[in-house]
């Protein structure tokens, strides 16, 4: 059985399961320009996630709360 990160690019629901993410909070990285995908049809109509792309967002996120 092949490991889900061993993948080399991701469908956004399936980078959200690979991350333990709601797809939600996927998107809104990618509206907010945090996270951005790479579009591999002409259309564009199915955004793709690349491993690096990923393990980059993933290492931008914050390791601590922000104080209230």
């Amino acid at each position: 059985m092949s490991n889900q990160l061993d993948k080399l690019a991701y469908s956004i629901p399936n980078f959200a399961v690979a991350v333990d993410v709601s797809v939600d909070t996927i998107r809104k990285a990618i509206n907010r320009g945090d996270l951005i995908p790479s579009l591999p049809t002409e259309a564009g109509r199915k955004p793709i996630i690349t491993k690096k792309e990923g393990e980059r967002w993933l290492e931008s996120l914050p390791t601590e709360r922000p104080a209230a």
